[in-house]
């Protein structure tokens, strides 16, 4: 079977991706994303953006008891998607409301649409949406790509963790520069 990729950008949004100073990490994080989405279009790979919708009355939002505090408010605009990874026109941008891409969304029907069978997978937090995805996108079996600099987790050691425990079970880890040598290899 021949592998068909795709890039799943995960939630890089204004509030929640955009670097806040000099020193952020997610200048890189940014980076590496810029640098294989690059490679994905010359190459025709879709690109598929998310985004995470909040609606200012909360209806949909998730309440249940937890024993840790939520990181946002009940309601925040995150905004728009980083105009540096676009979306360009023929990218396709899919509004989300939970962690996982596929929970409630359309992203599924594209992926069998498209013929996708490799998800390429970047984003913010590494432990909560991009992993909740990946863990769902193992479950309708995608074989996944989880690009590790391309993430950042809500810490620095729950992304740790994740790369080190739970993406090796459901997916291959690399970094942007083996993910865009595999594109150009692929593809």
């Amino acid at each position: 079977m021949v592998e068909r990729p795709a890039i799943l950008a995960i939630d890089f949004q204004e509030a929640i991706a955009r670097p806040s100073s000099p020193k952020d990490p997610r200048h890189r994080i940014l980076a590496a994303s810029q640098a294989i989405i690059r490679q994905a279009r010359l190459a025709s790979i879709p690109v598929i953006l998310t985004q995470t919708i909040r609606h200012p009355d909360q209806k949909g939002v998730v309440t249940p008891k937890t024993d840790r505090d939520k990181r946002l408010p009940p309601y925040r605009d995150l905004g728009g998607i980083l105009p540096e990874l676009g979306p360009l026109t023929q990218d396709i941008v899919i509004p989300k409301y939970q962690w996982s891409s596929f929970y409630a969304t359309a992203l599924e029907m594209f992926l069998d649409r498209l013929e996708i069978s490799t998800l390429m997978l970047m984003g913010i937090a590494t432990n909560l949406a991009v992993e909740s995805t990946a863990r769902d996108a193992y479950d309708r079996n995608y074989h996944c790509i989880a690009i590790a600099d391309a993430m950042m987790g809500t810490t620095p050691e729950e992304h740790r963790f994740s790369l080190t425990y739970v993406y090796p079970r459901i997916s291959r880890v690399m970094t942007s520069t083996a993910a865009i040598a595999w594109l150009v290899a692929k593809h």
